[in-house]
């Protein structure tokens, strides 16, 4: 007996849907020689969340479109029809692909930055009150300069104190800037996906360079105004 007209048109959107999101999933792992889909499932779980999210889902999608296909006895008879609420779920995870969420919105905003001449005080204040382990610092027409750390601050804290004391009135951003370490620091502009945000990570992690921080500016420089910034803690965000 063959399908309906609607239960026909519903295999077909599953199949046009199923496929597109193969490509999306080639392309994200760079078009690799081996494009089974479910290696690239695979592959792509290790490193993006929204995957992750829909890994079950497609991996029931990937058995159904075999029986669909490779048991397909006619070209208008199916053994089997994806129900609606199938067909509507797989689009919506190809739309997904097709415009993943921007790194922006995973980012902690606003942020909070010092210039290279604020005072330490200030900035021991900003650590304590709002529980965070590092601020960006700027210096002339907006440029980045580095991480000061909280470990920075103790680092210059121990290499300064006298009998017990310290001065810490005259005591500037830079002058903790010159003992903290070349921290590893990458941007993104506000229009870049969590894709992206996720590919920067993984990719330091490749390299062995513990990624710092990923702060998001308007066009991706790192001389423009810090619009947001993610953390390796921020990344459970995403989860």
């Amino acid at each position: 007996m063959n399908g309906s007209q609607e239960e026909l048109e519903l295999a077909e959107r599953f199949e046009i849907a199923f496929n597109q999101i193969h490509q999306q999933l080639k392309a994200i792992n760079g078009f690799p020689k081996n494009d089974n889909f479910m290696e690239l499932v695979q592959r792509s779980k290790q490193k993006h969340s929204v995957i992750r999210h829909y890994f079950d889902n497609l991996k029931q999608y990937a058995k159904l479109r075999n029986a669909l296909v490779h048991e397909k006895i006619r070209d208008d008879y199916y053994i089997a029809y994806p129900h609606r609420e199938v067909v509507e779920e797989i689009e919506k995870i190809k739309q997904t692909l097709d415009q993943p969420p921007k790194a922006i919105e995973v980012a902690t905003r606003p942020v909070l930055f010092f210039k290279s001449n604020s005072h330490l005080t200030k900035i021991v204040e900003a650590f304590n009150r709002f529980k965070v382990s590092q601020f960006p610092i700027y210096g002339d027409n907006q440029r980045f300069l580095g991480l000061l750390t909280n470990d920075g601050v103790v680092r210059w804290l121990s290499q300064n104190m006298q009998k017990g004391c310290i001065q810490l009135e005259d005591v500037r951003a830079a002058d903790i800037l010159k003992l903290e370490k070349n921290h590893n620091v990458r941007f993104l502009s506000e229009n870049n996906s969590i894709f992206d945000l996720e590919s920067s990570f993984e990719r330091s992690f490749e390299q062995n360079q513990k990624l710092k921080a990923v702060i998001i500016t308007a066009d991706g420089s790192q001389h423009n105004k810090p619009l947001g910034i993610v953390t390796t803690w921020d990344l459970i965000k995403i989860d």
